[in-house]
């Protein structure tokens, strides 16, 4: 089914959801200002609920990322998924609560969206939280000596000395041109076409 007019309002998304998940959502509100995104706190553990309305009944068929937060003083984490949708251009921001204790996590939404895939293992690797249920969450960038240490939680060692400030040195000068000298290639003489 496709949304068109007043069905795809930010005020009637908000409101659907608020009334479909009257004990999950909270601190829903819209941004007023332009593309309206609609932002909602979700208890984690109706995560795959609120999505699986979201794509089936809502039509957001668009996983746009799935980031996190580290809020190292209050102990806990949020989960933050950014989902839009090709039908129509009301954006959601959902966020979902973890608690920053020695197992943090939330169930996957590789269900709902397959390219969750790569969003919860990035979460996974840097910050730590496990996906439940996610069919592989495999290392994507950190070298095998760093795997366990989650390089952006705020109370790794070195945040954000290495994590943070690269290429720059203390002063926030740029140590590219010192430290990795950029050299100018000439383009080739002859181009090669794939026939």
């Amino acid at each position: 089914m496709r949304m068109d007019g007043e069905t795809n309002s930010p005020e009637l998304i908000l409101g659907s959801l608020k009334s479909q998940f009257p004990d999950v959502v909270s601190d829903a509100l819209i941004d007023p200002r332009p593309p309206y995104m609609v932002c909602a706190n979700v208890d984690k553990e109706r995560i795959v609920d609120v999505c699986s309305y979201l794509k089936d009944d809502r039509q957001f068929n668009r996983l746009s990322g799935i980031t996190s937060v580290d809020f190292l003083e209050e102990s806990k984490f949020e989960v933050v998924y950014m989902i839009a949708s090709y039908d129509h251009s009301v954006i959601v921001k959902l966020k979902a609560e973890v608690p920053r204790d020695e197992s943090p996590s939330i169930d996957t939404v590789t269900t709902v969206w397959w390219n969750a895939n790569w969003y919860e293992r990035e979460v996974y690797e840097m910050m730590g939280i496990y996906f439940n249920g996610h069919p592989e969450l495999t290392p994507l960038v950190l070298t095998d000596d760093m795997i366990g240490e989650y390089p952006l939680r705020k109370d790794y060692p070195e945040y954000p000395q290495t994590t943070a400030k690269y290429p720059y040195s203390d002063d926030q000068e740029s140590v590219v041109e010192s430290e990795y000298p950029l050299e100018e290639k000439p383009w080739p003489a002859e181009r090669y076409y794939p026939e």
